[in-house]
């Protein structure tokens, strides 16, 4: 199949404005959670149909690339991406401080945190195969079993 801008460029505008959308929702915490998801899975897909817009314009590209207005662009959205991330790093949310102080809390203490019954979650982990047994924290559990921390939380808190 060979590539069409006319199948491209609407899906690049589209898929543009709704990762747009969403993140600034995401940024205002409007619709947390369901935003989340769109983000994210829309935001692969924008990378690809970046890729094939890139493909598609490669000719005009490079004349950019000719005049030196890409060295510019790039210096300052990684200078921006820089101090983005040491400051998350320096002062990370609040959810994410949480999130890692329970799952490095002692068991009982964490599904109390949780309100999860220690009986009920230790079940449903184990009917998905997930052993419990040698475990001092959360975290312990996924690492003991070589699984998804995601798969462990979800099972934890159903």
């Amino acid at each position: 199949m060979k590539l069409n801008r006319n199948y491209v460029t609407p899906f690049i505008s589209l898929v543009f404005f709704v990762v747009g959308l969403s993140g600034l929702l995401m940024f205002l915490h409007l619709f947390d959670g369901y935003t989340e998801v769109v983000h994210e899975y829309l935001g692969v897909l924008f990378v690809v149909c970046a890729v094939f817009h890139i493909i598609l314009n490669w000719k005009a590209l490079k004349i950019h690339f000719k005049k030196g207005v890409f060295i510019p662009a790039l210096l300052g959205i990684l200078t921006i991406s820089v101090i983005l991330i040491v400051g998350e790093s320096m002062y990370p949310p609040v959810n994410t401080i949480i999130i890692n102080k329970i799952i490095k809390a002692p068991i009982n203490d964490a599904f109390k945190a949780l309100e999860v019954d220690y009986s009920e979650a230790t079940k449903r982990l184990k009917a998905n195969g997930i052993s419990i047994e040698k475990a001092a924290t959360i975290e312990e559990i996924w690492i003991n079993n070589n699984t998804d921390p995601e798969e462990v939380i979800d099972l934890i808190v159903e």
